[in-house]
């Protein structure tokens, strides 16, 4: 054993577990941490300007990895720790593991209500705030039980369902020396993940020999599993075509024949009409929420069509819709499992042909139906040719650069008109939706992918709520290109309003004054950071600001002109049904 500090421990864990790098803001409560990190084992830390910054920063830089070591972020007592809400929320509800280190005030001032204690109703009880938005959340009490506390976080963090956890330890415990010797960490993670059920496996695949228009539709189950080359084998194999969900865009790239692209309420065409039209639909992790299904109005489980439903979580099975086989396992062992059982079973499919040909029709009329949008010449410019210029720019310079998507009306666009071809080097935050997740992962992805470049599509509005992060990419010499849709709106909020109520709250930007629409200059605030701006005004200048951003390897921001109305820039879906509804319900059912 050897004398340190309980904070000491915890860095020297943490850099025999491998990681290079942490996210932190300063704080007098976390000095002992950010000391025992930065000199003691010498791990990086990366400044942020909010603690907003670096959990988003720590959220993309797993998303970009889906390996160990899982992210590390170090923030401080009271308000500091408060502000990482919202961006651990968003971890959570995209399973994404990180250890949030948080510190406290000392024990000895427990329930004394010292500055900033969490104390009204008892002693300190910070982590509660956490309890619901965390795989775990647990205060260090004793300084010569922090160390298996963290290492009991850590292993939940990335067992089973990956998520974030939070360690909140107080400035005494951190900086209290004691007796430890630091344990090998793989031995507490370094486990088998759960495989599928052999009969469950074989029912499944008895289901899929007997559907004449089966779909694969995966989800980031695939991407935390890194199963991309497990999927694309199984439909090769099978024949079977796959969408995925927005998280999941390119788990099979998109520029493969099988690949339908994204399936959801702003998916492609083909992929909508092959999902509603499936009689069987092999779910891989993706989730039956409102956008994904276009407010549960795409399928028809129970009745016409089947599930097989695989997921690593149990409590997702049947949450929405009944299933027919339920394979409770890792995706990537759930995929294998189907391989070897169909194998085994001696299964063999229906006559591909005839589905993958109408499928391809789809596809052909998808596209010519949307032709007019992605070459539009509309000013402000059509957000279907800022996606596909934007696209074709980037796949021309690096078809692996790293994309990244906030939430907001781009999210109507990016999953259909944005070909991803190679995996993984995508991602979003559909699901929990905080504006401004985006633009922090300019450090993260680039630090994780250094030989790429990262892109970036971001609103107005969610760039004014993080764009200040790339301060941070300056301070460290960091390039990336930030594309900014600059309209003066929430314009997501925009369509829901205008369709109920014909009118809207706030929802535009204006000098009270005159009405006149208004945002702070973008143009000067990404000079302020230490970006070169573009401007985008006309749709011919939308390609070339990209690939001349991409050319530079600076750190760019491109501020594209683009609509503040909705009407005349929709690219509406139809379906058999007819055309998807808006996924909210407006009044009560009686």
């Amino acid at each position: 054993m050897a004398k340190m500090t309980a904070a000491q421990a915890v860095a020297h864990f943490l850099k025999s577990m491998g990681t290079e790098r942490y996210y932190f803001y300063n704080g007098h409560a976390n000095w002992g941490l950010l000391d025992a990190l930065e000199y003691e084992a010498g791990i990086k830390g990366i400044r942020a300007r909010h603690e907003i910054h670096a959990i988003h920063m720590a959220d993309i830089e797993w998303r970009m990895r889906r390996a160990l070591p899982i992210p590390v972020t170090c923030t401080t007592v009271g308000p500091g720790n408060y502000n990482t809400i919202p961006g651990i929320a968003e971890a959570f509800f995209d399973s994404v593991p990180m250890l949030c280190l948080m510190a406290g005030g000392p024990t000895k001032w427990l329930g004394r209500g010292g500055i900033q204690e969490t104390y009204r109703y008892s002693d300190d009880e910070f982590v509660q705030l956490f309890k619901s938005i965390t795989k775990q959340a647990v205060m260090t009490i004793r300084p010569d039980t922090a160390l298996d506390t963290l290492v009991r976080a850590y292993k939940t963090a990335v067992s089973g369902r990956p998520g974030p956890v939070v360690v909140y330890m107080p400035l005494d415990v951190q900086n209290t020396v004691v007796d430890v010797e630091i344990p090998d960490g793989r031995a507490w993670i370094d486990f088998a993940r759960p495989a599928p059920d052999p009969d469950a496996a074989h029912a499944a695949c008895a289901l899929i020999a007997a559907a004449e228009r089966p779909v694969i539709w995966a989800g980031t189950g695939v991407n935390n599993a890194r199963a991309w080359d497990d999927l694309r084998a199984l439909a090769e194999d099978l024949q079977i075509p796959v969408a995925t969900n927005f998280g999941a865009k390119g788990a099979l790239p998109e520029d493969h024949p099988l690949s339908l692209g994204v399936c959801d309420r702003a998916g492609t065409g083909h992929a909508v009409k092959a999902a509603t039209g499936a009689d069987l639909v092999v779910n891989l992790a993706a989730r039956f929420n409102d956008l994904n299904t276009a407010g549960w109005s795409m399928y028809d489980f129970g009745g016409r069509q089947k599930l097989v439903h695989v997921d690593i979580d149990p409590g997702e099975m049947g949450r929405v819709y009944p299933v027919d086989v339920g394979l409770v396992c890792d995706v990537g062992q759930g995929l294998r499992g189907l391989r070897h059982a169909w194998a085994a079973g001696g299964f063999a499919r229906r006559d591909p042909k005839p589905w993958l040909a109408q499928v391809d029709g789809w596809r052909r009329d998808w596209l010519a139906e949307v032709a007019p949008q992605v070459t539009s010449d509309l000013v402000p410019l059509h957000y279907a040719r800022i996606v596909k210029d934007t696209s074709d720019a980037v796949n021309a310079f690096d078809p692996q650069a790293t994309l990244i998507s906030d939430t907001g009306f781009i999210m109507n666009y990016v999953p259909a008109f944005y070909t991803l071809r190679h995996p993984w080097f995508a991602t979003n935050n559909q699901q929990f939706g905080q504006m401004g997740f985006s633009t922090p992962g300019v450090v993260s992805g680039r630090l994780n992918r250094p030989d790429h470049p990262v892109v970036v599509f971001v609103g107005d509005q969610s760039f004014i709520h993080t764009g200040l992060s790339l301060a941070t990419a300056t301070e460290y010499g960091i390039p990336g290109v930030v594309i900014v849709l600059d309209n003066r709106t929430i314009q997501a909020e925009v369509e829901g309003a205008q369709r109920r109520f014909g009118r809207g709250v706030g929802d535009h930007y204006r000098i009270e004054a005159t009405g006149e629409l208004w945002n702070p200059d973008l143009n000067l605030i990404g000079q302020a950071l230490g970006a070169t701006v573009y401007n985008v005004e006309a749709p011919d200048q939308m390609g070339p600001a990209v690939t001349t951003a991409l050319e530079s390897g600076a750190l760019s921001l491109i501020v594209v002109r683009s609509s503040s109305t909705v009407e005349r820039y929709a690219v509406p879906i139809v379906v058999e049904h007819g055309t998807m509804p808006f996924p909210y319900e407006w009044t009560l059912e009686t």
